[in-house]
Formats: structure tokens, sequence, C-alpha cells
């Protein structure tokens, strides 16, 4: 759990930090807001954008953890900051630079979801579906899609989850052999699901009889796979 004063402080300096990157965008001084973003990322991570963003989601959760525990508030930075160059670059029509930063972004943001911090006043979630939003054109790997169905299930958004499921699945350029395990996989969901009440079910726009469909979708989908 991360304290509430320490969250507040944090969101405080985000502010701050915040106010310079979107006055020299707003003053179109665009590569001044890069290197302002490179100067707060060393501050306050002690990385460069180059190493971050050179570096694996796995080596990088690593370099976040020395001791073993998981130093949220870099992570917490190096998500809000990643973000911001993504716009940046986004203003200098850089698109494919703006594409991997809103991408590690979301995926730092959904591993802190599924690692159950309990980040308060900052809803993670709700910022995973803004860089969603901003990927909304792009491909996005599907072990990223796996960690947002885990995230949407994990938040009680079932019917999300599942549309996460079904687009995995039908999606052509999933290899098969990826497409077989993303199946078990949703096979594994839909008995989870099975297991709460209507009720629950119910908050999360599913009901039991939708879940049972789901799962005869999966034999009809894999079957079909297996006959590739």
């Amino acid at each position: 759990m991360v304290n509430k004063d320490y969250i507040l402080r944090l969101a405080e300096h985000f502010g701050r930090a915040l106010a310079i990157i979107i006055g020299l965008r707003q003053r179109n001084q665009h590569e001044e807001s890069l290197f302002a973003i490179d100067e707060m990322l060393l501050r306050t991570t002690g990385f460069t954008s180059s190493l971050i963003n050179s570096t694996s989601e796995e080596m990088l959760l690593n370099l976040l953890a020395p001791l073993g525990t998981l130093n949220v508030e870099k992570c917490l930075w190096i998500i809000v900051l990643l973000n911001e160059e993504g716009i940046s670059y986004d203003a200098l029509e850089r698109t494919r630079e703006s594409y991997y930063r809103y991408l590690k972004s979301l995926d730092l943001t959904l591993e802190l979801l599924l690692r159950g911090y309990d980040v308060r006043d900052i809803d993670l979630l709700a910022f995973a579906e803004t860089l969603l939003n901003k990927l909304a054109e792009y491909e996005i790997p599907v072990l990223t899609r796996e960690k947002v169905l885990r995230s949407y299930e994990q938040a009680g958004w079932y019917a999300k989850a599942e549309d996460v499921l079904f687009e995995m699945t039908e999606d052509e350029d999933v290899p098969n052999d990826t497409a077989m395990q993303i199946i078990e996989h949703g096979k594994a969901f839909y008995q989870r699901l099975l297991s709460k009440s209507e009720a629950d079910l119910q908050a999360g726009n599913l009901s039991r009889a939708e879940v049972q469909e789901g799962l005869i979708a999966l034999a009809n989908i894999f079957a079909a796979r297996e006959m590739q």
C-alpha cells in the first residue's frame, strides 16, 4: 500500500513538472520540452530517456527494484513522463517515437495494476484507458493486450475483458500457436467468471448465459484454428 500523503506530494510534483512541459509545448517549443522531460527523468529516476526507451520492460522493472521491491515513485515518474514524451513527439509528427513511448507507459501502468499496488488518488486504470485511446490506430502486442484483459478482469470490467479476448482470437496476424494459447487463457477466464455470483457478473456487464456463450464461441474458434 502506498501512503496517501506521499501520493499527494507526488501529484503536486507532477503538477509542477507538467506545467513546465505544457508551457513549452504551448509555445511550440517541442524539442525544448523533450530536453526538459529528459532532465526530469534523470533527476527523479536516475535514468535518461534514452536508457529507459532502449531497455526492455523486464530489465527496466529489475532496475526499478534493486532490492527486490519495486520503487513505485520512480515507476510513476517514468509512466507520466513517457506519456509526455509521446505527446511532444506527436506534435513533431514523429509517430514512431510517440508510439513506443505510449506503449511502454501503458505496459508499466498495467504492471502496477496487476501487481496490486494501491496508488490512491491516481486512477491508473483511467490512465491506461487514455493510453489505449492514443494507441487505437496502432497494433498493440499480444502480451500487452493480455495484460489489458487481466487488468479489466481484476477491476470487474468483465464485458470489456471479453471484448479484448475476442479481438485477440480474431486477429489473423496472430500465429496459430499463440492463438491457441490465447484461447486456453480465455477458457480459464470464463471458468473464473462462472464462479462469480450473478450480481458480480451483472456489475461487469455480463450474464451467466453470455459467459457460457463465450465458452462455446471459443470452442468453435479453437476447432477452426486446429484445422488450419
